[in-house]
């Protein structure tokens, strides 16, 4: 799963608890036992994320991420349209792994 793409702050929270970063990151999304499939990260901040993928979930369905690099995270899908999906972490990431993110996917 490589880190690419393009990278901008959104300045505006639109009613969100923390600032998103747009970035394109590709990575391994999982429910409870089963197998992990690749997802597309779109945007990522230290509550959540939105991804694409194939999958259909249901909001409130526990998901784990798997970004490169780093431990699979729980989060839980807060909503789906098409092929988007939007999720909460359960506990937030902490600042400085965000950072980290963004800047390896800035390389």
């Amino acid at each position: 799963m490589a880190l690419t793409g393009q990278i901008s702050t959104d300045p505006g929270l639109d009613g969100r608890r923390a600032a998103r970063t747009d970035v394109v990151l590709g990575a391994g999304l999982r429910q409870r036992g089963a197998h992990a499939v690749t997802v597309q990260i779109m945007d990522l901040s230290t509550h959540g994320f939105r991804a694409a993928t194939h999958l259909e979930l249901e909001p409130g369905a526990d998901v784990w991420l798997k970004m490169p690099g780093l431990e699979s995270m729980h989060a839980r899908v807060a909503w789906m349209r098409g092929h988007l999906m939007g999720c909460e972490f359960v506990r937030p990431l902490h600042p400085a792994v965000l950072d980290m993110v963004v800047r390896a996917a800035r390389n």
